[in-house]
């Protein structure tokens, strides 16, 4: 199964759907082994689907996935180390040792600088069972030597030292600090504690709060030493690159490396079966209430994932989910999930429900808890099967068109214990039966083996199997494995190309349409349809109707039922995002090429024929009233809703105009279907609307298409933009209490004159990026990496590209007991600035990482249909992003501090600080 990634083994249920399902076929360009020269030594292993291992003789295993369709390069090395390797006294040290690998070695002193320069977009991550450590960057074969030279040389040669320890230790705890003031990430990670009694799984990857302040540099240096090393490490390559020159280039920088005689530890712990249920329980301010039951379930790589993830799926699926309808469809509840936690040895899957701070949560928790242990008597019907399972297959489809997502999907199965189990996954979940399913409910899903409720003495207690390990040759067996995979065509992503390919049209009936007709794998059309709504006098008003509009669009039309909808997209194959509001909004499509154009007549029946039902209404309703009783509970969420507010000039009737939780739950309440009625009636058209597409499609065929099914519905209401001018700030410093929360916040705000592409704004772009840009600038440089103060503080500058209306700001997250101290640094920092200016090596450095960052994003087909996008909206010549590269480069070192001392202005600035009183002391 795909990995379900998570950092800190927590996730947000509230918001979580159930993740988990397979890989379809895969999209990597077919290489034949016999073209690629191998290094003496080294060993040519199989090829799966266009992914060729190799193995180097220290036991560096070696994983090349060319895609000539990409212009960039993406390389991950992973090491099998994670939290669950860990000792007591030693949690958080494989996370801290992540941070402490980027701190440089003797021949490379400051690697986030090299990567910066060469326009690397890079990072590293931890869970519980690896590191993994990656850089993306535009395809060049200097820049791809140097990196994987790097990380040979980091394998064995990082500083790992106590200086280093020192400052980075602050900024880990910053980051434990910002996840236990999260309640729900705080309410999963105690329910995992509970649910593991001996097994790392059930502490945090970012570990406890004593140890990452207290660990010792000698056993983080003998624990780097112990793990990190090349057979215990896989790289993989994916992207355009020529496989025989890296792969000697591999060769040469890892190949020197010896692999240690010592032998790698290996984990043994397996938890007891549990012989109750368990329960925890955590009191904090919070916007909503969550009840959620976690299950042992199986390792990642165990015959019943994939029936597991189906089973997820009935029952959290909305609208049809057993869940869903019992709780959300019944108004009692928000929302509910089913989240699977993925892991290389017995994992946990969750279920739950979010709900107001006021409803009776015992009586909801028996109705999850009826659902999902009941199972064996209401077993899961053949209708509910084929629909869940035909949607997790054919979203599999769209995802392994996707050549990262493949490449991704790999590492995460090599990591549970064999890469080529990805592709097995996805034929395991196109084997798995409605009997399957059954089965894996009454096995898994029962009361002793739940962490949730209260101990209740049994004479014969039910029990799950015994734990254990994956069976991987079992696992493997009775699949076929073949090497060729779907092949990617090359494609020209230059702006002037991009220009010639496309075409534009207008629709008789004035809809302006982009065509991209160029190969994508797997045969995958994608569309954008931009909706435009009314003017600022005919929107008085209307935020709300808008909302309960647009949210109401799939629930039903005139001849169509919600569940008809959602079966009928999903039997298509087809991803369908519906994002409009009050001004218009966008409606994506994705599909394969045979199944687009029925993919798109039903999107267009749906937006023309949406009836808006009553009792749907009714339901959408009820979850928005108590959302935001749930949000105005909480200090928090009060907090950062006032300071979203401040300074908004416009009326309350105006479309501009940012309400209160108190106003919008009055109007919540007052708003009837009738009115969502009236504005779909009214504004909903395409007159004004804009549709682009790339993908394998004729031009002719689908402005024929669009023609069609929208050239004669039209809004009532006429449309004009609303405009968006600046209005100035009234300085201010704002103090909001936020009770109970482990970390503190500033949060700053200035108005600037200026429009995206004015000549000053190249000039104050490159400013902001000297100051807070990131790594690097002097934010992050004195406020991370001397002072230790932050995970991160930034400075960001919004411009707007049709009137003078800019935002600036600045922002940081600190302890508590640090807010004083960071708000000073942060104004100091802010003074000198502005008193001494930037330097000419500071200005270099930053026009060469935003020209690499430029270049980085152009390439793929979200670039290209990005660019036909912005070419319908505002019309401006296809090579402007070209033109704009070279006005950032002409930008000197006067106009850069000339434009920093005109438009940041210190007593202009509007301050709000949020923090716990009784910890900020």
């Amino acid at each position: 199964m795909l990995a379900f990634v998570f950092r800190r083994s927590a996730v947000c249920l509230a918001v979580a759907a159930s993740l988990g399902m397979s890989l379809p076929p895969s999209v990597f360009a077919q290489l034949a082994p016999s073209v690629v020269s191998v290094p003496a030594g080294v060993q040519q292993v199989q090829t799966v689907e266009g992914i060729t291992e190799y193995r180097l003789p220290n036991g560096l295993k070696v994983l090349l996935a060319p895609d000539p369709a990409d212009e960039r390069v993406t390389v991950n090395i992973t090491y099998l180390v994670g939290s669950r390797h860990e000792g007591y006294g030693e949690t958080g040290m494989a996370h801290l040792l992540e941070h402490l690998k980027f701190k440089g070695t003797p021949t490379t002193l400051d690697p986030k600088a090299e990567f910066r320069k060469r326009g690397f977009d890079f990072n590293g991550t931890t869970n519980t069972d690896r590191t993994n450590y990656y850089a993306t960057f535009r395809s060049n074969q200097e820049s791809l030597n140097w990196y994987l030279g790097w990380q040979a040389d980091s394998m064995v040669n990082s500083f790992i030292a106590k200086k280093d320890l020192d400052s980075e230790m602050t900024v880990v705890r910053n980051e434990y600090e910002q996840s236990e003031s999260n309640p729900v990430q705080a309410l999963v990670a105690r329910m995992l504690g509970t649910a593991y009694l001996w097994h790392n799984y059930g502490k945090s990857t970012i570990g406890a709060k004593a140890d990452i302040e207290n660990v010792d540099i000698a056993n983080l240096q003998a624990f780097y030493k112990r793990y990190y090393r090349p057979d215990n490490a896989t790289l993989i390559v994916a992207g355009k690159f020529d496989p025989a020159v890296t792969l000697a280039t591999i060769q040469s920088a890892f190949g020197p490396i010896a692999k240690p005689a010592a032998a790698i530890p290996k984990t043994y712990t397996v938890d007891p079966v549990q012989d109750g249920e368990r329960s925890v329980v955590v009191r904090r301010p919070a916007p909503v209430q969550l009840i959620a039951a976690s299950y042992h379930v199986p390792p990642a790589l165990h015959p019943d994932a994939a029936a597991i993830s189906v089973l997820g799926n009935v029952l959290s699926d909305a609208p049809s989910g057993r869940l869903h309808k019992a709780l959300v469809e019944a108004k009692l509840a928000q929302g509910v999930f089913a989240v699977p936690f993925n892991r290389t040895e017995a994992s946990t899957y969750f279920f739950g429900a979010a709900l107001a701070p006021t409803d009776d949560a015992e009586a909801r928790s028996k109705i999850v808890l009826d659902i999902v242990e009941n199972l064996a008597k209401n077993p899961i019907t053949a209708e509910e099967f084929e629909r869940a399972k035909t949607k997790l297959v054919r979203a599999t489809e769209l995802a392994f068109a996707n050549a990262a997502a493949v490449a991704n999907g790999a590492i995460s199965t090599e990591v549970f214990g064999d890469w080529r189990a990805v592709f097995v996954s996805r034929d395991r979940l196109k084997a798995v039966t409605l009997a399957d399913v059954n089965r894996v409910a009454s096995t898994y899903f029962k009361r002793e083996n739940r962490t949730f409720g209260t101990l209740i003495p049994t004479d014969k207690p039910d029990r799950s199997p015994e734990p254990k390990l994956a069976d991987l040759s079992a696992y493997m067996s009775g699949f076929a494995l073949k090497a060729e995979g779907e092949s990617s065509v090359a494609f020209d992503f230059s702006l002037p190309n991009l220009e010639r390919v496309a075409v534009l049209h207008t629709t008789p009936g004035g809809i302006k349409t982009a065509v991209i007709n160029k190969p994508v794998r797997g045969d995958v059309v994608t569309a954008n349809f931009n909706l435009k709504f009314g003017d600022v006098e005919s929107l008085k008003g209307q935020q709300a109707a808008a909302q309960f509009a647009a949210s109401l669009l799939t629930h039903g039309t005139s001849r169509m039922t919600r569940q008809q909808i959602t079966d009928a997209f999903n039997a298509l194959g087809a991803k369908v995002s519906f994002g409009l509001g009050t001004e218009g909004g966008t409606v994506s499509l994705v599909s394969k090429k045979a199944d687009f154009a029925k993919a798109f007549e039903l999107m267009a029946h749906v937006l023309k024929h949406a009836t808006l039902p009553d009792s749907e209404f009714a339901e959408v309703q009820a979850a928005w009233l108590r959302g935001i009783e749930g949000a105005m509970k909480d200090p928090s969420t009060q907090a950062e809703n006032d300071w979203a507010r401040y300074g908004n000039p416009f009326p309350q009737d105006d479309v501009r105009h940012a309400h209160t939780l108190e106003t919008w739950l009055a109007i919540g309440k007052a708003l009837r279907v009738s009115d969502a009625r009236a504005f779909y009636k009214r504004f909903y058209g395409a007159q004004n609307a804009q549709f682009s597409v790339i993908g394998p499609v004729e031009p002719a065929q689908m402005q024929a298409m669009v023609t069609k099914e929208f050239d004669g519905w039209k809004a009532a209401a006429s449309y004009a933009r609303v405009p968006r001018p600046l209005t100035p700030l009234v300085p201010i410093r704002k103090t909001y209490d936020t009770p109970d929360k482990a970390n503190a916040s500033i949060d700053s705000r200035l108005k600037v004159p200026l429009k995206a592409y004015d000549d000053e704004a190249f000039s104050l772009q490159l400013a902001t990026r000297m100051f807070g840009g990131g790594p690097g600038s002097r934010l992050w440089d004195r406020m991370r990496e001397k002072d230790g103060l932050t995970y991160g503080a930034s400075a960001s500058f919004s411009p707007s590209i049709r009137e003078a209306n800019a935002d600036f700001s600045m922002d940081v997250d600190v302890n508590p007991a640090s807010l004083s101290r960071a708000e000073a640094v942060l104004k100091e920092e802010l003074a000198t600035s502005l008193d001494k200016g930037f330097t000419q090596a500071e200005l270099d450095k930053a026009k060469a990482q935003l020209l690499a960052d430029r270049l980085r994003g152009r390439s793929g087909d979200g670039f290209a249909l990005g660019q036909a996008n912005f070419q319908l909206e505002y019309g401006f010549a296809w090579t402007l992003a070209l033109a704009n590269d070279a006005k950032f480069q002409a930008v000197s070192l006067e106009q850069a501090n000339a434009a920093w001392r005109k438009f940041i202005v210190p007593s202009q600035v509007a301050w709000a600080l949020f923090r716990d009183p009784t910890k900020a002391k």
